[in-house]
């Protein structure tokens, strides 16, 4: 029987790597494509929704059309200056999907997280599991809304039992459609910084991988949690080199309200408040050995094969733009 998929951010690098798949197979039949922006290409099976994912008009469309799969990939990326509207894209525009999901009946419900939604700590374990819960980091929007957002789908799963759901953790994802402030952070930066001379080791997993989780979940209607990353791991040191960057031993008191300063004073090269240092301070690396096992998936790329194709593929700078609201997926 085929399927009817809405996808919310279906214009992401996310978005599109799953379209280009969902053209291809027969258990799909439409998707309803839903985003701020136009998706770059014209999607035989799309119909597409210019919605915001706060809007109320979800409800109706959902009730309407009678999807029975939910893909919700929407979300904010790069860090907006408005923190509260932020959060009201991420964690109210998530809880209308997840309402209008249940109105209509939605069979299975797939939900894109992170493996931000750990938080980057210093007692963080080596390895973050499936089944490791998740912990706030207040002082970093995108992460704290990550977090927020597994406790609404928590809930979420208690209060509708026949609803089937997923939730998909990706580590950092690259590749040559990425184009979001992390990548910029490493290709437009001087130097790589080292806080407190730490240098964590880092997953990175490439798009097309990520995609490949997503279709495996959606296409066996698997529900529980699921990680997404490249093998082995980058350390931040290995980074520098790879990006032909210097690495500067940077002390945590000055690089936090350092990066803060320019940050509120819009300076072009930080684009995000100083929380995010934490993520190149400690260890926040998580294991994807129960998702392999349970979708059947072989090797994948390397984190630094995937930290390799990006750098490659974006070192000129040309395809960078001037930052806006980035969307997760």
């Amino acid at each position: 029987m085929t399927k009817t998929l809405a996808v919310t951010g279906c214009s992401g690098y996310i978005g599109g790597r799953i379209m280009e798949h969902l053209e291809e197979v027969d258990w799909v039949d439409k998707v309803l494509g839903i985003d701020v922006k136009p998706p770059a290409n014209r999607w035989k099976k799309l119909d597409f929704y210019p919605l915001d994912v706060r809007s109320s008009e979800i409800s109706r469309l959902f009730s309407e059309k009678k999807p029975d799969v939910l893909v919700h990939l929407a979300f904010i990326v790069n860090p907006l200056r408005d923190e509260r509207e932020m959060h009201d894209i991420d964690v109210r525009g998530t809880e209308n999907v997840l309402r209008a999901a249940a109105q209509a009946g939605v069979n299975h419900v797939v939900i894109a997280s992170s493996s931000s939604a750990f938080g980057a700590f210093p007692d963080n374990p080596e390895w973050l599991t499936e089944d490791h819960p998740p912990r706030r980091m207040p002082n970093y929007t995108y992460a704290s809304d990550k977090y927020e957002v597994e406790v609404m789908v928590k809930r979420f799963m208690e209060e509708n039992p026949k609803t089937k759901v997923a939730v998909i953790r990706p580590c950092i994802v690259y590749g040559p459609n990425v184009n979001n402030y992390l990548s910029r952070f490493i290709l437009r930066l001087p130097f790589i910084p080292s806080v407190d001379g730490q240098l964590p080791q880092m997953q990175f997993v490439h798009e097309e991988d990520v995609a490949e989780v997503f279709l495996k979940v959606i296409e066996r209607e698997a529900t529980g949690y699921f990680h997404s990353c490249g093998s082995g791991t980058v350390g931040v040191d290995e980074i520098a080199a790879l990006a032909g960057k210097p690495l500067v031993k940077v002390p945590a008191r000055v690089a936090y309200p350092a990066v803060d300063l320019l940050w509120k004073a819009r300076f072009p090269l930080v684009e995000g408040p100083s929380g995010m240092l934490d993520f190149i301070r400690y260890r926040w690396t998580i294991s994807d050995q129960a998702t392999r096992e349970a979708l059947g998936l072989g090797p994948r790329r390397s984190s630094r094969e995937v930290l390799q194709e990006m750098i490659r593929t974006h070192k000129d700078g040309r395809r960078f733009r001037l930052p806006g609201r980035g969307r997760a997926a």
